[in-house]
């Protein structure tokens, strides 16, 4: 039996084959969250067995595992699981196989025609190891957030047949509305550096930090109580660690807010019944650290509270997707950002769509990876409730002496600058035609604005703006005035 795939699922596959056919192999497939991937890998499978044709998915968790066998019994097919030293499901002559990457790692080669990795942006040596052996062999990617530095060193190309925005305007997922305002302030707490190239806040320094926050825990559950109502919505926690987790869980209760905290050093089973509880009501407000980060199916959770500041835009991008699925009486989601994340992110999560895959070439957004300055919180102003950090776009300016915080704030909904986003992306554009460098962006939006572009940057537009067009023009005669003309301008 065949799935019934939407649209843009049916897209994604046409897609993927004319990437194979025009001889990119290890093609990615920009899937965003709730985009239905699975349903796409298991209908690729499909195909290629009705052609005679061995295909295996990858994996690299065991909830991802039990979750494509869900949809390959929901779909009739005949398949093989090789996991761990489990092999009562272990069929070696099944043309589809279902292999968890650990164990891909441990065993001999194995011999198929067709590969699909889940998850991507996670780059297993292992795995990048043997696409190189079979190198003939199309290998397809699968990942929300194929950010990853180096990731076009695996892969040859990337595909994205539709945004989150796309599927929102289709219907396939959720609005979101954005609340911000009050956030922990993080200038002290100390970084490290990722394998992936980039930098993160220290778990435990973040962790101090929060929990010396004492007027965090009573924003965070008066926000919440503000946006739930009476309607007693459900709402998914992310804390920095498990430690603070359990802090935020005994802080609910306390307040009569039912709340259960998760992590993965808990049993299976255990973890299951806390889960099943969650999704029936028992409890309004699930609180965890990492664990509910990836492949986290919920659909009827309605708020994210997010208090854990992140400089990684996978994981922001994968929090906020947690409550972007659709579920009957859901109308909109509803994400609590205590962490100041949306603001260092530069854009909504929904906005942030990869146009290459990384190749590990330094840029501008990367050498302010590389050399971290001390960083300005970002505040809500009170004459337009933007998000800012000296100077907001309506000409308020943040006062000299920092203002007292108190136990009050109210997260404001948070508007996006669309003058600035929709500048850049005509500056890129402009920059592409002429054979500019990164660099020529980054000065022209900074010399405008008088603030830095985005860690983020939106895709390029695919129509040159007359703004762009008409600062560009300005910036020539203003420099040919002072003598300092360059090409660049």
């Amino acid at each position: 039996m065949s799935l019934q795939l939407r649209p843009h699922q049916e897209q994604a596959i046409t897609q993927l084959r004319s990437e194979i056919k025009r001889g990119s192999l290890n093609p990615v497939l920009a899937a965003p969250c709730s985009m239905g991937k699975t349903f796409i890998a298991c209908e690729i499978m499909r195909r290629a067995a009705a052609n005679n044709k061995k295909s295996v998915f990858f994996v690299d968790r065991n909830k991802l595992i039990s979750q494509t066998t869900d949809t390959l019994d929901a779909m009739g097919l005949d398949y093989s699981v090789r996991q761990g030293d489990q092999f009562w499901l272990y069929d070696p002559d099944k043309l589809i196989q279902v292999v968890s990457i650990q164990t891909a790692a441990r065993r001999n080669q194995m011999d198929y025609d067709l590969a699909i990795i889940d998850e991507c942006h996670t780059i297993h040596k292992s795995m990048a190891e043997q696409m190189k052996r079979l190198n003939a062999v199309p290998h397809i990617g699968l990942s929300a957030t194929p950010f990853t530095k180096s990731l076009g060193n695996v892969f040859s190309s990337l595909v994205t047949p539709a945004t989150p925005r796309d599927l929102i305007a289709g219907g396939y997922l959720a609005p979101t509305d954005y609340y911000g305002g009050r956030t922990p302030d993080v200038s002290q707490v100390k970084l490290k550096r990722l394998s992936s190239g980039g930098v993160e806040y220290d778990e435990k320094s973040l962790e101090k930090t929060l929990m010396n926050d004492k007027l965090l825990a009573g924003d965070i559950i008066e926000n919440y109580r503000r946006v739930s109502g009476s309607q007693r919505k459900r709402a998914l926690l992310f804390a920095p660690s498990v430690a603070h987790s359990k802090q935020m869980c005994l802080e609910f209760n306390e307040q009569g807010i039912p709340a259960v905290h998760i992590d993965g050093t808990m049993d299976s089973e255990l973890r299951k019944a806390i889960y099943d509880d969650f999704k029936d009501g028992l409890y309004q407000v699930m609180c965890n650290s990492k664990l509910c980060t990836y492949g986290f199916d919920d659909p009827g959770i309605e708020i994210i509270i997010d208090i854990t500041p992140s400089k990684s835009l996978i994981r922001n991008i994968q929090v906020a997707g947690r409550v972007w699925r659709t579920a009957p009486g859901k109308e909109r989601g509803i994400y609590l950002d205590h962490a100041g994340n949306i603001s260092r992110m530069g854009a909504f999560p929904e906005d942030l769509i990869p146009s290459r895959l990384d190749t590990g070439e330094r840029n501008y957004q990367e050498k302010r990876l590389v050399k971290e300055r001390k960083e300005i919180e970002p505040a809500t102003c009170p004459q337009c409730t933007r998000l800012f950090k000296v100077k907001c776009l309506c000409g308020y300016e943040r006062p000299k002496l920092k203002q007292i915080l108190t136990d009050t704030q109210t997260l404001k909904k948070i508007e996006q600058s669309k003058a600035q986003e929709k500048f850049l992306a005509g500056l890129q554009l402009y920059a592409h035609e002429k054979g500019y460098k990164r660099g020529f962006i980054y000065h022209t939006f900074k010399e405008k604005f008088k603030v830095e572009p985005p860690e983020n940057w939106p895709r390029p537009a695919t129509k040159l703006d007359q703004e762009v067009k008409n600062y560009i023009t300005y910036l020539r005669i203003k420099r040919a005035k002072s003598g300092t003309d360059t090409a660049a301008a």
